[in-house]
């Protein structure tokens, strides 16, 4: 399930992901929220936090998301992946050269550091 953050710096949009994300999930909460955020304001600064229970995606959802990431794929200014230790931000720091945005991982203790790297 994603769960929108509010109160963010403006450009910026934030989800928290727990459980095991669907791809209801996807195309009800996540990929409208993104598709508008790029209609209104061009290039996006994304917060995505990984809950204490996120257990990641069912079969074939992080495909589809890598899919819909491709077609936006010079809309991103700025990602914060914030996750405690484990293969999900491990995962986030592989692709970090892969990305024209910028991208950084940052452990859940320092959310408050990300979201003012993100309004940097």
């Amino acid at each position: 399930m994603f769960t929108p953050i509010e109160n963010l710096p403006p450009g910026t949009i934030g989800f928290v992901a727990n459980g095991h994300i669907t791809s209801a999930d996807r195309h009800t909460v996540l990929e409208p929220t993104i598709e508008w955020a790029f209609e209104v304001g061009g290039q996006i600064r994304l917060l995505y936090v990984a809950g204490s229970d996120f257990a990641g995606y069912e079969q074939g959802g992080l495909y589809d998301e890598v899919v819909f990431g491709t077609r936006h794929f010079t809309d991103f200014d700025k990602i914060a992946f914030v996750a405690d230790d484990g293969p999900f931000n491990r995962a986030v720091q592989a692709m970090q050269g892969l990305m024209p945005a910028t991208v950084r991982v940052f452990p859940v203790s320092e959310i408050s550091i990300a979201k003012a790297w993100l309004s940097e």
